[in-house]
């Protein structure tokens, strides 16, 4: 089906890069997709190990990893990574932290004052 003359001559320099034969226009669309899912993996992973560790090192593999091995590097590094971003292990850290302290203080009750302390009240004079 041929493209409107408006839409044909948009097109026509982004046309130049396929090919006549269709065949191998749908393998250059397929390489293009395949192309965009390994981009997308590469910069979904390098986004979650930046969330997740400090470490260079740790990074560097990971984001090399995806980068060689597009599919399989990106389900070895599911397997690898961290649990928890450096947030949540920050938050529960604080949540226990505060957890103890709690439960270290039980809260005091308004006690009634002994006997020698009654005594050593001011008595009003009238």
């Amino acid at each position: 089906m041929p493209l409107p003359p408006a839409l044909q001559s948009l097109f026509e320099p982004w046309l130049l890069f396929l090919a006549d034969d269709p065949l191998l226009r749908l393998l250059q669309a397929g390489m293009l997709l395949i192309g965009v899912i390994v981009i997308f993996l590469v910069f979904f992973t390098t986004r979650d190990i930046l969330l997740r560790t400090n470490s260079f090192f740790y990074m560097f593999v990971s984001i090399v990893l995806v980068a060689a091995l597009p599919v399989v590097g990106f389900f070895v590094y599911l397997l690898i990574r961290p649990a928890r971003t450096i947030k949540e292990r920050e938050l529960e850290k604080n949540v226990a932290m505060l957890v103890a302290k709690l439960t270290a203080k039980p809260a005091q009750s308004p006690a009634k004052p002994t006997k020698a302390q009654e005594d050593k009240k001011p008595t009003k004079k009238k």
